[in-house]
Order: C-alpha cells, then sequence, then structure tokens
C-alpha cells in the first residue's frame, strides 16, 4: 500500500463515531431478541428524528391513504433495517463533507443510491421462491454501496475527479480505472470497518462491481450489482455523462429474473420518483 492509501486509510479511522442514536438502532437490530419497543425509545433520544420518521411514513414513500401518528406504527410500517439505513445515510451526510469544486453532486449521488436501494428491493420481493433475502437488507445494501465515492469526494476529491475525467475519456465505467489500491470499493469497506457496519452492508459496498468475488451473500451481491447497472441505464446515474457497465452473466445467471420483468421493475422506479425524493427529503439532501 502507497503512502497515499495508507493516509487514507488513516483519515477514515479518525473520522468520529456514529451518533449515539445510530448506534443504538445498529446494537438494536442486530439483536434477536430486540423488540420494535426498542427501536422506538432508541429514536425518542433524538426527536428530530423521530419527526422525520413519522414524515416519512406519512410521505408518498409509503403512500398510505391514513395518517400515520404513531412513531411505533412508523417503525412497523418502514421496518428497523430501512430506519438504520436512512439514519445512517444521514450521519454520512453530516461526517463527509464534499469541497464545493468537484465532480460529485451530493443531490445525484443520493438519488442514485436511493433509486438502486428501492429497484434492488423490489427485484428481491420477486426473487423470494429461489433467495431468502430480507427484502430491507437489500434495500440497505442498495442504498449504502457507493458510499466509498463520500469517503474519496471529502479526503481525496482531486484523484475522484481523474477517474471520473478518466472513464469518460476511455468511454469507460470509473471505477475501472481507478486506483485499485484507493478505488471507492476499498475505501467504502475501511469505512464500513470503522463504523462496524453489518456484513452483508460491507459485501454490498465491497463486491457491487464484482459480485463473483463476495462470500456468503452472494445473491443479494448479485441484486445490488444488477440495481446499480439499471439505475444507471434508467438516467439516475452517480455522474453526469458517466459509461455504463455491463451486468456480468453471472449475476444474471444468479437472479434469475428474465429481462422484460427487469425492465418493468426499472420502469416502475421512473415512476416512483415522488418515492424517491420523499428519501432524499429524509436524508436532508442539498440540492
Amino acid at each position: 500500500m502507497d503512502k497515499q492509501s495508507e493516509s487514507l486509510i488513516l483519515a477514515i479511522r479518525s473520522l468520529p463515531v456514529l451518533p449515539n442514536v445510530v448506534m443504538r438502532i445498529g446494537a438494536i437490530i442486530s439483536n434477536t431478541d430486540s423488540t420494535v419497543e426498542d427501536v422506538v425509545n432508541a429514536l425518542k433520544m433524538d426527536p428530530v428524528l423521530c419527526g422525520k420518521v413519522l414524515k416519512l411514513a406519512n410521505s408518498a414513500y409509503v403512500g398510505l391513504p391514513r395518517t400515520i401518528s404513531s412513531v411505533k406504527n412508523a417503525v412497523v410500517l418502514l421496518g428497523q433495517k430501512r430506519i438504520h439505513s436512512l439514519v445512517l445515510g444521514t450521519s454520512i451526510l453530516s461526517t463527509l463533507a464534499l469541497p464545493q469544486k468537484t465532480l460529485v453532486s451530493l443531490y445525484r449521488f443520493w438519488k442514485h443510491s436511493i433509486t438502486v436501494g428501492m429497484i434492488a428491493e423490489s427485484i428481491a420481493r420477486h426473487l423470494r421462491r429461489y433467495h431468502p433475502i430480507e427484502t430491507e437488507d437489500v434495500f440497505s445494501a442498495g442504498m449504502l454501496h457507493d458510499i466509498g465515492i463520500l469517503v474519496l469526494g471529502s479526503w481525496d476529491p482531486l484523484s475522484l475527479d481523474y477517474s471520473i475525467r478518466e472513464g469518460k475519456r476511455r468511454n469507460e465505467p470509473f471505477y475501472s480505472v481507478e486506483d485499485p489500491m484507493r478505488s471507492h470499493t476499498v475505501v467504502g469497506n475501511a469505512l464500513c470497518d470503522h463504523w462496524n457496519f453489518p456484513d452483508l452492508l460491507k459485501q454490498g459496498v465491497a463486491f457491487h462491481h464484482t459480485p463473483h468475488l463476495s462470500s456468503g451473500a452472494n445473491g443479494m451481491v448479485c441484486i445490488v450489482h444488477i440495481a446499480d447497472i439499471m439505475a444507471h441505464i434508467i438516467g439516475f446515474s452517480t455522474f453526469d455523462q458517466t459509461v455504463v457497465p455491463e451486468p456480468m452473466q453471472q449475476a444474471l445467471d444468479e437472479v434469475r429474473l428474465p429481462i422484460e420483468r427487469l425492465r418493468v421493475i426499472a420502469d416502475d422506479a421512473l415512476k416512483n420518483e415522488k418515492q424517491i425524493e420523499s428519501v432524499i427529503d429524509f436524508c436532508n439532501v442539498p440540492m
């Protein structure tokens, strides 16, 4: 590992710990004996966050005709792991600040990430017969798969911008021209280690471009891999004029959904842009 890569990893390790409410919710959902009331009590540590959860439960993201006025009902409706991934997203935004002059747009980044989470979740629902994967896990992995880009944008923006420009120049996906020692998947995985992310999330972050290298979560990583590409195809890409990567055949074989069904899922994501905007609002993403 070169000195620049070492300094980047050290910078990640110097980041502050996550807020207490985020760590508490993470500990709760990892405990199989925990209850909805445990999550509700953790949320009550942060009244602002409680209000945001209620707002999201009553937004276009859920689309219920009735009003949800109880935090407990909102937690049941949204799901504990989904709430955890959303508060993680909010914490990441407040921790990793991007410089004003960069090729990365926070709004565009989170729109892509949330779209990937929603598409991945939809694919997982269609695969329940073959893959007993929890849809909330898939949503979380999809939403957080590119967090390494924010790390690079915060700590090494020149390197990130160079990879974006070079990918366009070569007409290749940007990740294929990254320095392998400090790619967005490598530094994203380092952030997962620093913040003690669950293994499923780490797998999605580290291997969403190389699902054949994942272990123990191959089905979920293949779903995130395909959802990531689908989000690019429908125009919700991470960067302007980015090159859309080709899906790996192994991932398509693992997912086992016909292309026609994947097209329907992608079309639904386009129609549900208000849902995506509701989640963006929850995470306080600047326009």
